[in-house]
């Protein structure tokens, strides 16, 4: 307890110092004005403990709050008599209690231990983190935190008091039957809820229902789907002529080779031959057979299933026994596994896959580096190949699918030289210089970059859903230096020979990708607040200049290439989904927009490119057909749209038309709540409701978001689409 010597005034609020990150509380024990000798209480607390405390002369007499409104604080316990003395006299000296020792030892320590074991994180920002955590909900007081060589970012607890609004067992999935097209690889156009497993609010399939939920828009059921891929006959791997084998081994290493170069191709081709000796841990026919399908997969032009012989002999070796072993050349054989069956639309079997492939890796040090004499500069070249592009694969697939990111904590193997498999051997004994042009590994170099980046938006998603505006900004900027870092042979302008150029794009428009996704779900707040789409500045901006980007290059690359093969349309046509969504959903919301024009021509080239890929990649004409349909339909709202007496008004505001059912709609699967298993529809929500989930009428799959909600809407259905 402690005697303070003031004058009068009221000073009913609490005073906060921050002496080394702690805080100083002075509660009074009296309500009414202070006077002299009134009896105030210091406490004093640190990391959530508090310990009261009896305060030197000294600390006292520093520039405080309190000092600098004219009070005098002396203490009046008999354990430390007052003292009258001028800041910073030697007197002062006081010692403080050992608790408070206690905490600042520990603080310095706490300190020092940060700085030694996260060098890359700053103190500061992980505690401002926790600090708005904590104001905005209730959050794990265990924080663990992620790092990365480049990008670092928090791993941060839910709140506790979120929960799913499906039910656990509705994402339980099976993908062992047929190759079933009613999933897509995409994790976009998936149109049964009961099969594709948990996605999170970032992943494509929660844009979609969000577009879904827009009326006016058609379900996604009513378009036909494929037929399964299983339905015919197909000649056996075994069965299939030399040639055939070799323009599929041609096809791998000119068509996905240089994007992902995990294998090396001298090595491969030799191994073959029966130059070099194959693996005999029981990998190599996997391997090799998964190769075939890939090579076919990405070869072909016509969107048959020349594949799927190749991947069925794989399977064949994909056994129990896998568990337990690991090698290099399972780690290859499981990885391109994986990538192939997200391509043919078994996203979950892939991911689980992959997942086992990572594991393997990491069990078999393929993270870690070595050095001569040990291991050698060619393999630890091929497993700086490999690890890398397991990563960018692992990235890839959880933020396609909204699944929590992969950390980097232990990883400290190099990036891959930037050379070309002709330009390192077997028995080399030191690597050559780095080229300073492109080769097959410019392409992982740059992603792997871009992957780390993708990490932290995945993390910022996953922890706020809708990210922190200062967070989304700083993200964006990491993107962009990491684009103006890029090799100028990467360079849209700059043509490369035709089997670098392909990853040059796939690498670039991976980018709007990961942009629109970060700054995707500021704009889809807008519009379930029934807010004007600003595209002056902010994430808003970004997002639809992504879009815009990203539609421009894909067609302008495809309207000048005659190069239809799969490998080429099923990035094209996931990448131009993921942009063409975002200007369909503005479109629909606000068909009065200034940049209205600009999304429906953005629309049509999409239509019409993916009508170009539709021969290769059938996934291509369903989004076609969901893109197709929705043009239709805005333009029958454009003949029928009233016009505002304002015209600045009516091209800022969204569409009031679209925002209830036209008279005796004959689609009632688009307005009736019922027939979408939902408490309520879109079409009535009011402005500023909180807890957005929202199940669509083709799927079920929930999309969440956290929205500050407005007290004045409490008695209304709590979801809003995300």
């Amino acid at each position: 307890m402690y005697t303070l010597s003031a004058g009068g005034g009221i000073y009913e609020e609490i005073w906060r110092l921050n002496p080394k990150g702690g805080r100083i509380s002075i509660k009074m024990s009296t309500k009414s004005d202070l006077k002299a000798n009134d009896v105030i209480q210091f406490e004093y607390e640190m990391s959530g403990d508090k310990v009261y405390w009896d305060v030197s002369c000294a600390d006292l007499h520093q520039p405080s709050e309190f000092t600098k409104r004219g009070f005098s604080v002396q203490p009046s316990s008999n354990d430390c008599p007052p003292i009258s003395c001028a800041a910073g006299d030697e007197q002062c000296s006081q010692v403080r209690p050992w608790r408070l020792q206690e905490y600042e030892q520990l603080w310095q320590d706490m300190e020092k231990a940060w700085r030694t074991y996260l060098p890359t994180v700053d103190l500061q920002e992980a505690l401002r983190t926790v600090r708005e955590s904590r104001q905005v909900a209730p959050v794990n007081t265990s924080q663990d935190t992620k790092l990365s060589t480049e990008v670092e970012h928090h791993t941060e607890q839910l709140p506790t008091n979120f929960t799913e609004h499906s039910n656990a067992e509705d994402y339980e999935f099976d993908e062992s039957q047929d190759f079933d097209n009613s999933i897509d690889g995409m994790g976009f156009l998936t149109a049964d809820p009961h099969k594709a497993g948990y996605t999170g609010p970032q992943s494509g399939i929660a844009a979609l229902k969000f577009l879904q939920s827009l009326p006016l828009y058609l379900p996604l059921n009513s378009v036909n789907t494929p037929s399964s891929l299983d339905e015919d006959d197909f000649p056996a791997a075994r069965s299939q002529s030399m040639a055939t084998v070799s323009r599929y081994i041609d096809d791998y290493f000119a068509l996905y080779h240089p994007a992902y170069p995990i294998l090396h191709e001298g090595t491969f081709r030799a191994r073959i031959s029966g130059a070099l000796a194959k693996p005999r841990d029981g990998s190599w026919p996997l391997l090799y057979n998964t190769v075939l399908a890939i090579g076919a997969f990405v070869g072909d032009s016509n969107a048959t299933k020349c594949d799927i012989p190749f991947y069925k002999e794989a399977r064949r070796h994909l056994t129990m026994d896998v568990l337990e072993k690991g090698s290099l050349s399972y780690v290859q054989a499981i990885v391109i596994m994986a990538n192939y069956l997200q391509k043919r639309n078994k996203p979950n079997a892939g991911f689980i896959l992959i997942g086992i492939g990572f594991s393997m890796a990491l069990a078999i040090g393929l993270h870690r580096e070595f050095g001569m004499p040990s291991t050698s500069p060619f393999t630890m070249e091929i497993r700086r190949r490999v690890w890398w592009t397991l990563f960018v694969f692992v990235s890839g697939a959880q933020l396609t699918l909204g699944r929590p990111a992969v950390s980097l904590v232990g990883v400290n193997i190099r990036l891959p030289a930037n050379l070309d498999d002709q330009d390192i051997a077997v028995d080399m004994e030191h690597l050559p210089e780095c080229k300073p042009g492109p080769t097959i590994t410019s392409a992982l170099i740059a992603q792997v970059k871009l992957a780390k980046i993708a990490n932290a938006v995945q993390v910022e998603l996953l922890t706020h859903h809708v990210p922190r505006y200062e967070k989304a900004l700083k993200l964006e900027e990491s993107i962009g230096n990491w684009w103006k870092d890029l090799p100028s042979y990467f360079n849209q302008d700059v043509n490369l020979e035709p089997h670098l150029e392909l990853p040059k794009r796939v690498l670039l428009w991976r980018s709007f990708h990961l942009r629109i996704v970060l700054n995707r779900p500021f704009l889809f707040e807008a519009i379930a607040t029934r807010s004007a789409i600003s595209t002056s500045e902010g994430p808003i901006k970004s997002c639809l200049a992504a879009a815009d980007e990203c539609v421009t290059s894909i067609c302008g690359f495809l309207n000048h290439t005659d190069s239809r093969k799969r490998g080429l349309a099923w990035y094209a046509t996931y990448w131009l989904i993921t942009a063409s969504f975002v200007q369909a959903t503005c479109y629909i919301y606000s068909p009065t927009h200034t940049m209205s024009p600009s999304w429906k021509g953005h629309l049509q080239q999409a239509v019409d490119c993916l009508e170009s890929l539709g021969s290769s990649h059938d996934m291509a004409f369903r989004a076609r057909n969901v893109l197709q349909k929705l043009l239709e339909q805005g333009h029958a709202v454009d003949l029928t749209q009233n016009t505002s007496p304002n015209p600045t008004t009516a091209l800022s505001r969204p569409s009031r038309t679209l925002w209830a059912p036209p008279p005796g709609a004959q689609n009632q699967a688009i307005y009736n709540p019922l027939s979408m298993g939902l408490e309520d529809s879109f079409t009535w929500y009011p402005q500023g409701m909180s807890n957005a989930e929202l199940l669509d009428a083709a799927g079920g799959f929930m999309i969440q978001n956290f929205f500050e909600g407005s007290e004045g809407h409490s008695g209304t259905s709590p979801w809003m689409p995300m």
